[in-house]
């Protein structure tokens, strides 16, 4: 993994980049990946890993496509494909865990290319609901709120005993819930319960976001329901505009 962050992320970050003597595409040059092409990625980051994978988003680079088409409408795709085709029995559940695997890790590269370091904004700390397993979009959401310059914490598969420790030790400014099926939302609505009776932070924010429609549950419970990355990193960018009241404290 080093070795392939010390070769490919330069040669990322160039592919986007003027430099002496080299013309590169800008990044409307190329069109959004076509769903063959998805699939396409997905069969190979199935079948031949990461090396592949990452000659693949070097080639579409090249090519003009912005890192945050690559991210969005390449790897997020790809996700959804994977779980597709297993619904449809057409790969295994194996298939998809290798899948995804390789998924995560071509962002794990992109990561460092893709984000800025501006001044931290606030902390965001992104985690999945009890229960939940689909654990990509918190990574693929985190590059992106931490390029608009917040510090993110990725914290897939936390216990509610460990989100609630962390959250009444930490100033959080606002905690994000991946949440992928109906059947948790029950016992997602009783750990923000306890996530607001303990947060250290009395003006933390709760954004909740996944595959399924959670307007109606955001609505009833007080939250912000995610519609995509970029959306999410507007609304994090009208939040931060307003001033927030103070974290509770153990002074007197």
């Amino acid at each position: 993994m080093r070795t392939t962050e010390r070769d490919t992320v330069p040669r990322l970050a160039l592919a986007q980049r003027e430099g002496p003597g080299r013309e590169v595409a800008c990044a409307e040059a190329r069109p959004l990946p076509t769903p063959a092409e998805i699939a396409a990625f997905g069969r190979l980051s199935v079948t031949q890993g990461l090396g592949p994978a990452l000659e693949t988003v070097e080639h579409l680079a090249q090519q003009g496509l912005a890192q945050e088409s690559i991210l969005l409408d390449l790897v997020g795709k790809t996700a959804r494909w994977l779980g597709d085709q297993w619904l449809e029995d057409q790969i295994s559940f194996t298939d998809v865990t290798t899948g995804l695997s390789t998924l995560q890790q071509v962002v794990h590269v992109l990561g460092p290319s893709f984000a800025q370091t501006p001044p931290h904004r606030g902390l965001v700390v992104l985690t999945t609901a009890p229960g939940e397993q689909h654990t990509l979009g918190l990574f693929l959401l985190g590059e992106f709120v931490r390029r608009a310059g917040w510090g993110v914490d990725v914290m897939p598969g936390l216990t509610t005993t460990e989100l609630l420790s962390h959250v009444a030790h930490t100033n959080v400014d606002v905690l994000g819930f991946s949440v992928c099926r109906e059947e948790l939302l029950p016992n997602l609505a009783r750990t923000i319960e306890q996530v607001r009776r303990d947060s250290k932070n009395r003006a933390l924010d709760i954004m909740v976001g996944g595959r399924i429609d959670l307007t109606g549950f955001a609505s009833a419970h007080g939250l912000t329901a995610l519609e995509n990355p970029s959306w999410a990193v507007r609304w994090l960018d009208e939040r931060g505009s307003h001033p927030r009241p103070a974290s509770r404290s153990s002074s007197p």
